[in-house]
């Protein structure tokens, strides 16, 4: 800060003093010059006066003193009125942010303590902004959350409530029959309980409820094993799932059981929208100090506009959304417990391949 608004008020109110003092004996020599030359026999009479009559100096230096202090009082009212203005415009300016109004971009006119209140009351209003834009997006991904779920908790829950009515007025012609509506129950009532886990999972890692118990892991090792697991899921999508790994034997230290449910997400996203690629390639690397783990598919690309929100809290891709059932949150799990890794995530998406990359610190 290079300058001070109470040295400022000194310097004004000094420069206004000086300025009076100039200006009042200018005038004031102005006038008794004036009466010398124009009036001499009045400037006589004021000399008289002026040398005799104490009453006389007496007034007449209080009306000098008068004009100085006017004098005075309007040169410095004068000079703080770039004061009082700025101080008028900060007020004007955070009488709007209090009525709701956060676009506003005061002038920085000085470096002063008004600069720097007119600097922290820009950045308040700009993180206001931004807290009320992020509150109604995650209004909005709230909102499409309860639709999604209701949704996809909704259907199997018909079937099965269908089914067991079937069951239960008997409305079914042998055993194979029974047997046949009991399955599907089953098969919907895992579903159910698979979104509810997901959603469950989903609450307690964004509230915090998770700790990270690390250990070193064999980052090929925990990807085979997730991977193994989709098998059936592969055969019977028509896909296969190749691992290339440029080095075997790297080692992490993380939380095995958060990673693999992780890779599982997106497996499973790889199999639900990339199943016309056939392949699923998952690449594991170093780079720099930290490991790598690419997971491409070429099935279905992810528009641009939804890139950039994929990885969003409650985040859905609305194209997909009538054609699969999901929760959207699979992929805000892998957000998280990448974060919680301290790493990365990011995706490209193309006509050819869609790639979800991650890193990871050893």
């Amino acid at each position: 800060m290079k300058s001070s608004i109470k040295y400022n008020i000194i310097i004004n109110f000094f420069v206004a003093m000086v300025l009076s003092i100039i200006l009042t004996l200018i005038m004031a020599f102005s006038v008794i010059m004036e009466l010398h030359i124009f009036q001499p026999s009045l400037y006589m009479k004021f000399i008289n006066a002026y040398n005799k009559n104490s009453v006389f100096m007496l007034e007449f230096t209080m009306v000098i003193f008068i004009v100085f202090i006017v004098l005075m009082c309007f040169i410095f009212v004068k000079r703080m009125n770039k004061i009082t203005d700025y101080i008028e415009e900060i007020s004007q300016n955070v009488n709007r942010v209090a009525n709701g109004n956060m676009d506003i971009d005061i002038p920085i006119r000085s470096e002063n303590e008004l600069g720097l209140l007119a600097l922290d009351v820009n950045k308040m209003a700009y993180s206001i902004k931004e807290l009320m834009t992020k509150e109604r997006q995650w209004e909005k991904q709230k909102n499409n959350l309860i639709t999604n779920l209701s949704h996809d908790l909704r259907t199997p829950l018909t079937s099965v409530v269908g089914f067991l009515e079937l069951i239960q007025k008997k409305k079914y012609k042998n055993d194979d029959e029974l047997t046949h509506y009991l399955e599907i129950s089953l098969n919907k009532a895992r579903k159910l309980k698979g979104s509810v886990s997901k959603l469950f999972e989903f609450t307690k890692l964004s509230n915090g409820d998770i700790k990270i118990n690390t250990s070193n892991i064999s980052l090929h090792q925990l990807i085979e094993q997730v991977a193994i697991g989709f098998i059936p899921d592969f055969e019977s999508n028509g896909m296969e799932y190749r691992v290339f790994s440029k080095d075997t034997g790297l080692i992490i230290n993380g939380d095995a059981i958060l990673l693999a449910r992780a890779f599982e997400n997106i497996i499973s996203n790889a199999i639900k929208y990339g199943s016309d690629g056939k392949y699923l390639d998952i690449h594991i690397e170093k780079e720099d100090n930290m490991a790598v783990v690419s997971f491409i598919n070429y099935g279905e690309i992810i528009e641009e506009k939804n890139v950039n929100n994929l990885f969003q809290r409650l985040y859905r891709v609305e194209k997909s959304c009538d054609k699969k059932e999901g929760t959207g949150l699979g992929l805000a799990i892998v957000k998280t417990v990448v974060d919680l890794h301290k790493g990365d995530i990011d995706i490209m998406s193309s006509k050819s391949k869609t790639e979800f990359k991650i890193k990871l610190p050893f």
